[in-house]
């Protein structure tokens, strides 16, 4: 069953990976569900094939470690997104620059913003689309 916290976080991943692409110049979305898709498959690949341990162990300053682990980072993200539907990307710099931009953008929104009921947001907007039909079917 959906929650309405469960719904909210995918659905603000989602968003998010949209304004990040936006924001790169040689990415392009070409789907509406792209961004969703590439959320999920970021998601299970950072559940089944990384280690926790290595996102624990993250350094706090530039280092090779950090260097490695940004360039791990982007390339895992360059395959997704040419193994996925939706999203074209040119060269490799976005790559590295998406999940930087993606990972700062999240901690904005987790930081700055409350939570969003997007079920709210659904149920109010559907009464709208409904008050619409009303209005335009007499």
């Amino acid at each position: 069953m959906i929650t309405t916290e469960s719904l909210s976080f995918w659905v603000t991943q989602s968003l998010l990976m949209g304004i990040t692409i936006f924001l790169l110049p040689n990415l392009r979305v070409t789907s509406i569900f792209a961004p969703f898709f590439t959320v999920i498959s970021i998601a299970l690949v950072n559940t089944y094939i990384w280690d926790a341990a290595l996102f624990l162990s993250i350094p706090d300053h530039f280092s090779t470690k950090a260097l490695l682990l940004i360039l791990v980072n982007g390339g895992l993200f360059w395959i997704l997104v040419k193994l996925l539907p939706g999203i074209e990307i040119k060269g490799i710099l976005p790559a590295l620059l998406a999940p930087l931009i993606f990972s700062g953008l999240n901690i904005l929104i987790t930081l700055y913003l409350p939570p969003i009921d997007w079920m709210k947001i659904g149920e109010f907007s559907y009464q709208q689309v409904l008050a619409l039909k009303d209005y335009f079917s007499r």
